[in-house]
């Protein structure tokens, strides 16, 4: 029988949202939660529901930053899928057979991409309406990990850059993006099914790109994990766009590009 992992990544406050996360006992379905907390008052907040429940294991971490603390969960899977999951989402009633039957019927695949709405139903992005092969970021819209699953065998292939992402000193986003390229790097074989897995409440924080410095440094970060030294002309033609456009200030956004390039110059 195959098994699946739902890997829980939270923070502080979030632990008392994951009980409404959990969907009734199913068989072959395990949820691993990964607690990360910066102060020890925060641990009275677990609820004694997620001790209480046999198909619940959960782990505390001291520290912060969502790409790491998916890497511990990671470390504690053992199952023959996983998925990420947000402590702000819920899953379908179908959620699982969904995964269980996609891939059972697609035994080459090493990762499958669903689709999620908010809570309203609207799609949270603009899905393509045909599965396809996936050979890198969609050109129609990018992945989040909450719309993955993956066997387990990727785990040793592809972790996440814990440069980026939520709760990270200087990169507040774009670990999908690498992670991406990575896999690509990778050689995985993934593929894209237009079938809701998922509904979640979260904000796209790359739509935020003309505003908020951590976005715009992250963006200038990816551009030089690409493509090196040409993410100066890259990040040039974009901040000369979005001024045409009057979408940004030009200055104060080749200044936050500018300084993602040289945090990764700096960094491994």
């Amino acid at each position: 029988m195959t098994t699946l992992d739902i890997l829980i990544c939270t923070f502080n406050k979030g632990i008392v949202r994951v009980a409404d996360l959990l969907r009734a006992p199913q068989q072959g379905v395990q949820y691993i939660v990964s607690y990360q907390y910066n102060d020890d008052r925060y641990l009275d907040l677990i609820p004694n529901s997620l001790r209480e429940r046999e198909d619940v294991i959960l782990f505390e971490h001291r520290g912060q930053g969502l790409s790491a603390n998916r890497n511990l969960a990671l470390e504690k899977s053992k199952a023959d899928l996983y998925m990420f999951a947000d402590d702000d989402e819920r899953f379908t009633d179908k959620t699982f057979d969904t995964i269980f039957s996609t891939f059972e019927a697609h035994p080459d695949i090493d990762v499958a991409f669903f689709t999620a709405t908010t809570y309203t139903g609207k799609p949270l992005k603009d899905y393509p309406r045909e599965e396809f092969l996936m050979k890198g970021m969609p050109e129609t819209y990018c992945i989040s990990t909450i719309e993955m699953v993956c066997r387990s065998r990727v785990k040793h292939k592809v972790r996440f850059d814990e440069r980026f992402g939520l709760g990270a000193q200087f990169l507040t986003c774009g670990e999908e993006e690498i992670w991406m390229d990575d896999a690509m790097k990778a050689g995985l074989t993934m593929r894209f099914f237009p079938i809701k897995t998922i509904e979640t409440s979260t904000l796209l924080k790359r739509k935020m790109i003309y505003v908020d410095a951590g976005v715009q440094r992250s963006y200038g970060a990816q551009e030089y994990y690409r493509h090196g030294s040409r993410a100066w002309l890259s990040c040039l033609r974009y901040a000369l766009r979005a001024a045409r456009k009057r979408q940004a200030h030009f200055l104060p956004m080749m200044k936050h590009f500018a300084e993602g390039i040289r945090y990764m110059q700096k960094t491994r």
